[in-house]
């Protein structure tokens, strides 16, 4: 038996000889027999909510979707304040109105705290005592005025070179009679100057130039072309015009005097005259030279003395 043989080969069992409880799967032991009656707690699934994005199904404690990510909660999330960038433009616009109307009223009221301390301490002001006098002096400035737009008739014209008949005399041209003409005494015209003289200063707008009417007398003589205005007003400033070669209407040159008394007329190009039946002459005709503007008057009121008493 030392060997766990018995006499020979054989091995013998040595727990051959004991008896064991035969134990089954699914029976219980008696001390942990549960009592008859008695219920068994059983665990509950958890609670399901669909996915407002995706439509599937998710535990009600999941914040997120598990298929789409989208969030499941409907509760508010916190919002940080809005920034001052975000603010509205009417309500900066506001903003800006009412600081601009706030340094306005700053500036009033300085303006009339300084200011009537200045005029106190700058105004003249004279007192006399008993007994005594006074006198005040007060100089009006000058003012001008301009009158309405109208022809201004020269009281003198001169030119550098006419004929000595009077029938084309200087003073034909101002005349207002496009029938008298005036002749330059064969120069051709080119370098003639015309010197005019005002009564009083007159802004003068426009210069007219009107030439023989007379078709045949026109072509035979020479026109003026280029001109140059120098105002008396405007010294160093001539004003430069060019007439058209024609007879059918007034020539105007644009002025832009502000009291002219003087104004000299340098004729600097001319026309040709054209030969007609043979014959041409050297001549520059010319019928009338007007003037338009306004007048300017000048008032300059009388200094005034008063005298007080006591």
């Amino acid at each position: 038996m030392a060997n766990g043989r018995d006499g020979g080969d054989e091995w013998n069992d040595p727990l051959a000889d004991i008896d064991f409880e035969e134990f089954e799967l699914g029976e219980h032991s008696s001390h942990g027999d549960v009592a008859a009656g008695s219920e068994v707690y059983t665990p509950q699934p958890p609670a399901m909510v669909t996915c407002p994005s995706c439509g599937a199904g998710q535990p009600a404690t999941n914040l997120h979707c598990e298929q789409c990510g989208a969030r499941l909660s409907k509760a508010e999330l916190p919002v940080a304040p809005r920034p001052l960038s975000n603010v509205t433009a009417g309500t900066r616009a506001l903003t800006v109105i009412l600081a601009v109307l706030a340094g306005v009223v700053i500036l009033a009221l300085g303006f009339q705290i300084f200011g009537s301390d200045d005029d106190t301490a700058t105004g003249d002001t004279t007192n006399t005592a008993e007994g005594g006098s006074g006198d005040s002096a007060t100089d009006g400035a000058t003012s001008t005025t301009l009158l309405e737009l109208q022809p201004i008739r020269p009281i003198k014209i001169e030119c550098s070179t006419q004929f000595n008949d009077n029938s084309l005399a200087c003073s034909n041209l101002i005349d207002g009679d496009d029938d008298t003409i005036w002749n330059d005494n064969a120069l051709e015209g080119e370098g003639a100057i015309f010197t005019v003289t005002f009564s009083q200063p007159v802004a003068l707008e426009q210069v007219t130039f009107t030439n023989v009417v007379e078709d045949e007398r026109f072509r035979k003589n020479w026109r003026i072309n280029g001109v140059q205005i120098i105002a008396n007003d405007l010294s160093g400033l001539p004003l430069v015009g060019s007439l058209p070669n024609e007879n059918t209407r007034d020539l105007v040159v644009q002025t832009r005097t502000l009291g002219t008394t003087e104004l000299r007329i340098n004729v600097v190009s001319t026309y040709p005259s054209e030969s007609i039946g043979g014959k041409a002459f050297d001549e520059l005709a010319l019928a009338e030279i007007e003037f338009w503007g306004r007048l300017v008057e000048t008032v300059t009121p009388s200094s005034t003395t008063g005298t007080t008493s006591g």
